[in-house]
């Protein structure tokens, strides 16, 4: 279509919508007040929706919240007996590090053979 004709058929809508709004003014206005109760309809219904929808995310929120603490309430008693565990196992570690001593001369080794053998030809 071209321009100039799209610009008439423009000007043809609005003189006919002023010339019906004047003319039919009073329908107009009954109209308008016929319209705000289903506007309002509308509007109330938007609202409800959402704000019952807030609602459930704050819901699902809430209970995602109580079965995160109730998942790490579960895990601490494991978290504890690992922790336990690895105090065992270092003290294991540190007892090894240590070696063997020599009760006699207090000389450690790595072995309980060598501290035997070096018992065997020092304190012997």
């Amino acid at each position: 279509m071209h321009p100039a004709l799209k610009i008439l058929v423009g000007a043809v809508m609005v003189v006919v919508g002023v010339f019906s709004t004047v003319t039919f003014f009073s329908e107009l206005v009954t109209l308008a007040k016929a319209g705000i109760g289903p506007l309002l309809v509308v509007i109330g219904a938007f609202i409800i929706w959402l704000e019952s929808d807030e609602w459930k995310m704050r819901r699902e929120q809430s209970r995602d919240a109580s079965v995160q603490q109730q998942f790490q309430q579960a895990q601490e008693p494991q978290t504890q007996t690992q922790t336990e565990a690895r105090t065992e196992q270092v003290e294991e570690e540190e007892t090894e590090d240590e070696g063997y001593a020599c009760p006699e001369c207090g000389k450690t080794f790595d072995t309980e053979r060598g501290m035997n053998i070096h018992r065997a030809q020092k304190h012997e």
